[in-house]
């Protein structure tokens, strides 16, 4: 989903929450597990969506890293367009010299404090292999060492047909966007990681299409209205429904459905179909996460050279507002 559309997805009561200043993520041990270089790692207030300080044409400001976007983009406030709404910029990532952004106006409610100065999207962060650990992230251009992750103990999720360096290999029918794999009783299905979609109305939010709203509703499950939202998307204003589901905890799973964390708190938010494609579009059970995941995962690498992602084998969960170890 394009950045700006997501942070439109922030409800009205978000303006509320919209003190901006530049948070940092946790405290963990900060060290690099696969090759990479070390940039700080940063949020909104109340936000959990990663932000890295990068130079474009020696102009610094911060980038989202954007993994639900496929598409890289610059502050059009920042970058005068000279011969149309692309600009071509040097970068200051590992292993680009530089590269072609579509500028963009990012009027959105939650930003950094001197504003956001582009978008990393998928179609660069599918050539890096990218490390989130508390307050660091690690970006660089070789793929992790399959040994070395597991011995610290960090669990593999394949991203076959979702996440790649080589696109040639997505059949087409999903985004080059990485993948976890869910459990909700006895419905399983895969759920992009949005590392931008900041859930800060509904923390824990999983966006689910009405295909698999129709199959948890067909498999027994029990919804909870909670409320209605208020969504701006590209086809104007939609509502969507919150709702919680009883007695059926949320477990975050490999691509063989193995356990890695269960979240007893979480918010599922249904997608109506509409023009703006994503998996609202998609003929098959599918779900979206919101940034504050990140927080749950805790350690995660993104290695799409081997096509997979890595997350913390003791995952937390949030319950009653304290982080807890699972399984």
């Amino acid at each position: 989903m394009d950045s700006l559309k997501k942070a439109c997805l922030s409800i009205a009561a978000i303006a509320i929450l919209a003190v901006v200043v530049t948070a940092k993520f946790g405290t963990r041990n900060e060290e690099p597990l696969c090759d990479g270089r070390r940039y700080a790692l940063s949020t909104t207030s109340n936000g959990a969506s990663p932000y890295i300080g990068l130079s474009a044409d020696g102009v610094f400001g911060q980038f989202l890293l954007d993994y639900g976007a496929t598409k890289r983009s610059l502050s059009a406030s920042a970058f005068a367009a000279s011969g149309g709404p692309v600009k071509n910029v040097a970068i200051s990532l590992p292993g680009f010299k530089g590269g072609s952004f579509v500028l963009r106006r990012y009027d959105l409610p939650l930003q950094p404090d001197a504003g956001q100065l582009g978008v990393i999207g998928s179609d660069f962060l599918s050539l890096l292999s990218v490390q989130f650990t508390g307050g660091a992230a690690f970006l660089g251009t070789q793929p992790c060492q399959s040994n070395a992750l597991r011995a610290r103990g960090l669990v593999p999720i394949a991203q076959s047909g979702f996440f790649t360096s080589d696109p040639s290999r997505i059949d087409g029918k999903h985004p080059n966007v990485p993948v976890v794999f869910l459990g909700l009783g006895d419905v399983h299905t895969w759920a992009q990681i949005d590392t931008v979609y900041d859930d800060v109305l509904y923390a824990n939010s999983v966006d689910i299409n009405e295909d698999l709203f129709e199959r948890l509703t067909n498999s027994g499950a029990a919804f909870d209205h909670l409320a209605d939202i208020s969504v701006s998307t590209c086809d104007g204003s939609e509502s969507r429904h919150v709702y919680a589901l009883k007695d059926r905890p949320l477990v975050i799973e490999t691509d063989q459905a193995a356990p890695i964390a269960r979240i007893e708190t979480y918010h599922l938010i249904l997608k109506p179909v509409n023009g703006c494609g994503g998996i609202a579009a998609m003929a098959i059970p599918a779900a979206q996460l919101g940034a504050s995941f990140l927080r749950i995962f805790g350690t995660v690498v993104f290695d799409p050279r081997s096509e997979t992602v890595w997350l913390e084998g003791h995952a937390k969960e949030q319950k009653s507002g304290l982080w807890a170890g699972v399984w």
